[in-house]
């Protein structure tokens, strides 16, 4: 078989003062070159068209694309840009777009392939581990620089690489420096999983095996990007892909004393891993995996059973973490497979599911279960070129992969911790109409045809909202409008426990009140909506709800200026912790509700829990509700605390957001029983959730007892009298007891007054 052509990608902006992403990619070295081997690279629009150049520096190579909105291009590259030195090379690919993109590779031959969905820069960082699947003799990672002017890697080994004629063995080091789109590439006979990766800027890291022996396969390509370790997470749902029996997933730990619990559906086992080291189980069914410390796993597709076709090759992606989510992705096919998608996701049916805009029930879909994170297989068959996906209120993972006679591919997505905002279209008035209304957190946008406008004979600038100064604009093939909700003529309506913005599109004859277009528009969104927000390791603070944003931020003081982006953050038991919500929108109607603030010693513990806030009420006698100017903001502080025989404390919250003007709302409420929740807004009022994830927070030791500690040290107390010392250890030792009695009895106090949440 030829190797596989890997695939990194690089994205960042070009610093133009435009909205520009650039990408780079490379092939890894390939045991027989071909002309049918054929590196392609999907380029995938959104909402706005683009102009993508692609252009390697040696050999040379440049081409341009123009690709218009909601579409994709496809530019292919030969064997001749494969990387076969055994050194740093300048035939990294180049790919670089005046708007967001999303771009996909895809590996072909006669009879290996792989793909892969590729990271934006934002998620890229500087401290990998490899993972390689130790079969075969070939196993590979390479490291590609994109957009800096020279970088300096570290390179920590775990089993054994020869670089530059020096062979590096375990835990042994050597450093390599990459200039601007160079890449290297290292091979080795031995597994490579551990193996550590530190540079001086973001780089994109990628892990494989060129020339893979499994079960039934004597000689396969795989390939796939790997996250930073700032990016993994601690909670997983694995699912057997094609419902395999022997497939297997590798757990890698980046910290000491990592606890990794695996929950079955028929027991629960538990592991210990420590920095670097790895954790290879065969996945028979599905699996639950959560861990003390942060992990990252990739999925090993390796089984070849009878089934649509025999003899398909394995491949190898990476499992994103729950916290990883989103509502909406667009996604890459060919037709030479049978094509498939994994969707994991805690949605209770798959009802609010929608594929190239129909239910997806229209397809084939069977479901498997664990602790009610759910596992949707959907057959697509054999169907080529670009999708889209999304739901309607909750975030999911995808896995995209297609098998075929001695060929397959796989790829996950979720990883993305920026993504362009989901088209999702909602009917318009005019059942003649092919138009579409997109409703955002702070407004909406309608897009008309121009065909529409030219058979009313009128221009783009004829349309307008309520407010005639509100006006159309022209994108491209259609026009579009954008209808804020707190101006322009839109309106706020309540109907059936739902808040409504309204407003209609005119399509005027100019200098007369005659509409030739008239199309009202209407978004909606629940009276009240929740969101749930729970610490992670993972900083990424804020999460789309319905038609909002809404955030969660950590600060150090009372000013909120001043917002922790670093974790495990390290606080002193002694002090505060500042904590701010805020929903982003326009309109300044909207109202939030912190409704219950959990904290526990880890994300997992249900028995140790203690609220803060429990049914908008404040429970714990140190929390102080500072005063905010705007009601969509919410900040709060409150003395910082710890659990007893634990390190850290996780918090998760329950943030409701609702229009002031509704009658009944919850946020207007306040302060409630359960039995009071039940009578007001049973049961007609579904609360949607979403997680946010950061944390944790540790805890500085206190000096008083690492003096302490420190004395008890010295071997020469004979300069020290006895009776001083005595006495001084005796007062250290009662103020620490009287403390700790203090703190235990106080934090483990339930019977706290209600205080309404003003």
């Amino acid at each position: 078989m030829t190797a596989l052509l890997t695939i990194l990608l690089l994205i960042g902006s070009l610093g133009t003062g435009q909205a520009q992403r650039s990408f780079v990619t490379a092939f890894l070295e390939n045991i027989n070159r071909s002309a049918l081997t054929k590196f392609q690279l999907y380029l995938v629009t959104y909402d706005k068209p683009a102009t993508v150049s692609v252009f390697v520096l040696n050999p040379p190579f440049s081409q341009m694309v123009f690709i218009e909105r909601d579409s994709s291009s496809l530019v292919s590259l030969d064997f001749q840009y494969m990387i076969s030195e055994k050194q740093v090379v300048s035939k990294a690919v180049m790919v670089t777009s005046d708007e967001d993109i999303s771009v996909f590779g895809f590996y072909t031959s006669f009879d290996t392939a792989d793909a892969m969905a590729c990271l934006p820069a934002e998620d890229l960082g500087t401290e990998y581990y490899i993972v390689t699947s130790g079969g075969g003799h070939a196993n590979q990672f390479a490291v590609a620089n994109g957009r800096y002017e020279n970088i300096t890697l570290e390179i920590t080994v775990s089993g054994s690489i020869d670089y530059n004629g020096v062979q590096y063995g375990n835990q042994e080091r050597f450093s390599v420096t990459l200039e601007y789109q160079q890449v290297v590439q290292f091979q080795s006979a031995k597994d490579l999983t551990g193996t550590r990766v530190v540079s001086t800027s973001p780089v994109a890291v990628f892990s494989g095996n060129k020339c893979f022996t499994g079960i039934n396969t004597l000689c396969d390509a795989l390939v796939e990007q790997l996250y930073p370790v700032e990016n993994w997470g601690t909670f997983f749902g694995v699912y057997p892909l094609l419902h395999h029996t022997q497939d297997v997933i590798d757990i890698i730990a980046a910290s000491p004393n990592t606890t990794v619990t695996v929950e079955k559906p028929m027991e629960t086992l538990q592991y210990h891993l420590q920095q670097g080291s790895r954790l290879r189980l065969t996945l028979e069914d599905r699996i639950i995996v959560n861990s003390s410390k942060a992990i990252m796993i990739c999925y090993l597709f390796r089984e070849n059973i009878p089934g649509i076709v025999t003899n398909y090759d394995p491949f190898f992606v990476t499992v994103p973490p729950a916290s990883l989510t989103r509502k909406y992705y667009k996604f890459i096919t060919q037709d030479i497979y049978y094509n498939f998608i994994l969707i994991v996701s805690p949605a209770p049916s798959i009802a609010e599911f929608y594929l190239d805009h129909q239910p997806i029930s229209h397809w084939n879909v069977s479901m498997r279960e664990i602790n009610g994170l759910k596992g949707w297989e959907v057959v697509l068959g054999k169907i080529s070129g670009q999708h889209e996906i999304y739901h309607e209120s909750l975030g999911f993972v995808i896995y995209v992969y297609g098998i075929e006679t001695y060929i397959s591919y796989g790829y996950s997505m979720g990883q993305e911790s920026t993504y362009p905002d989901p088209p999702l279209p909602e009917s318009t008035e005019d059942p003649a109409a092919s138009d579409v209304l997109r409703c955002l957190s702070d407004g909406a946008v309608y897009h008309l045809s121009l065909s529409l406008l030219h058979n009313a004979n009128l221009a783009v600038r004829d349309v307008h909202l309520e407010d005639p100064l509100c006006r159309a604009e022209q994108d491209g093939s259609s026009a579009f409008i954008k209808i804020p909700f707190n101006r322009c003529g839109s309106r706020v309506l309540y109907e059936d426990g739902k808040t409504f913005y309204e407003n209609t599109v005119y399509g005027t004859i100019p200098e007369t009140s005659i509409h030739r277009i008239e199309i009202p528009v209407k978004c909606g969104m629940e009276t009240d909506e929740s969101l749930g927000l729970l610490f992670h390791p993972r900083v990424t603070d804020v999460v789309s709800l319905g038609h909002y944003n809404i955030s969660m931020k950590l600060f150090q003081n009372d000013s909120f200026d001043n917002p922790i982006e670093t974790y495990p953050y390290e606080a002193d038991l002694h002090g505060k912790l500042y904590v701010g919500f805020k929903v982003e929108s326009n309109d300044g109607n909207l109202q939030i509700l912190v409704d219950n603030c959990r904290s526990s010693p880890s994300l997992e513990d249900s028995e140790q829990t203690y609220y803060l806030i429990q049914h908008g009420c404040l429970l714990d006698s140190t929390l102080h509700s500072h005063p905010v100017s705007d009601q969509r903001e919410k900040h709060f502080s409150f003395h910082i605390f710890k659990f007893e025989d634990s390190s850290e404390v996780y918090l998760s919250c329950d943030v409701i957001t609702c229009h002031s003007n509704t009658t009944h709302n919850r946020c207007n409420q306040g302060c409630t029983s359960q039995r009071q929740r039940r009578s007001v807004f049973a049961p007609k009022t579904q609360l949607g959730s979403a997680k946010l994830s950061q944390g944790p927070i540790v805890f500085k030791q206190d000096d008083t007892l690492l003096r302490a500690e420190n004395l008890s040290d010295q071997q020469d107390l004979n300069t020290f009298p006895m009776f001083v010392f005595m006495a001084a250890l005796c007062t250290v030792c009662l103020l620490s007891t009287v403390v700790f009695i203090l703190q235990r009895r106080y934090y483990r106090m339930r019977e706290y007054t209600l205080l309404r949440n003003n």
